[in-house]
C-alpha cells in the first residue's frame, strides 16, 4: 500500500471510528434528553466514548494501546462506582471481577498462541487489558458479547479486505476500534435491541 493510500484508509478509519462511537452516544443522549435518571450515566458516557475516541485513533496511527488512556478508563470506572455506591453489590462486584480476570486470560493466551503459531501479533496485550477493563466496567455476559462482537466484525473487515487486496495475507490491522465500537454498542444499544442475547444465552 503506498503512503497516500495508507493516509487515506488512516484518515478514514478514524473518521469511521469518531462517527460511530459518537453517534450511537447521541443516540442515548438524546433518548434521555428529559431524563434527570440517566443524566449521570450520559456524562459518563461522553468521557468514556472520548476516550474510546483516543484509543482508537492512537490504534489506528500508531499500532498501540497507551497505558494512560487504559488508566484513565478504569479511573472513569471506578469514580462512578464512588459516586453511586448503592448499586455496588457483593455479587455484582464478583462478576466485574470474574468477566475482568477471565477476558484477560482469554485474550492474553490467545495473543501469546497465535504469535507462536503465525509467528507475529495478531492481538496484543493492550487488547487484552481492554477487554479486562470492558470485563470490570459492564460485568461477564456483556464482557463476552463484546468481545464476540469484536472478533466478528473484525473478521468481516479482514475478509472484505482481502478480498478487494487492500491487505496481506496476515497483515495486522488495528483491533482496539473494533473493541471500542463494540463496547459502545453492547452498552448503550442493548437495552433497547437485545444485542447480548445474540452472544449470550
Amino acid at each position: 500500500m503506498s503512503k497516500s493510500a495508507s493516509h487515506k484508509y488512516r484518515t478514514n478509519a478514524k473518521i469511521f471510528s469518531v462517527t460511530s462511537l459518537y453517534s450511537i452516544y447521541l443516540y442515548a443522549f438524546l433518548k434521555g434528553f428529559n431524563s434527570t435518571d440517566i443524566l449521570f450515566a450520559n456524562c459518563i458516557n461522553l468521557i468514556i466514548t472520548t476516550i474510546l475516541i483516543c484509543i482508537s485513533v492512537l490504534d489506528i496511527d500508531r499500532m498501540e494501546i497507551r497505558d494512560s488512556y487504559l488508566n484513565f478508563f478504569f479511573l472513569t470506572i471506578v469514580i462512578s462506582v464512588l459516586i453511586n455506591p448503592l448499586e455496588l453489590t457483593y455479587e455484582k462486584l464478583k462478576d466485574h471481577l470474574i468477566a475482568a480476570f477471565s477476558a484477560f486470560t482469554f485474550i492474553g493466551a490467545l495473543s501469546i498462541s497465535t504469535k507462536k503459531v503465525a509467528n507475529r501479533t495478531l492481538v496484543g496485550f493492550g487488547d487484552a487489558k481492554l477487554f479486562a477493563l470492558t470485563g470490570a466496567f459492564l460485568g461477564t455476559d456483556k464482557s463476552y458479547a463484546v468481545i464476540g462482537l469484536a472478533f466478528i466484525t473484525a473478521g468481516l473487515f479482514s475478509f472484505a479486505a482481502r478480498t478487494m487486496n487492500k491487505i496481506k495475507p496476515w497483515q495486522p490491522f488495528p483491533f482496539a476500534p473494533f473493541i471500542c465500537i463494540a463496547i459502545q454498542i453492547v452498552w448503550i444499544l442493548d437495552k433497547d435491541f437485545g444485542i447480548v442475547q445474540l452472544f449470550v444465552r
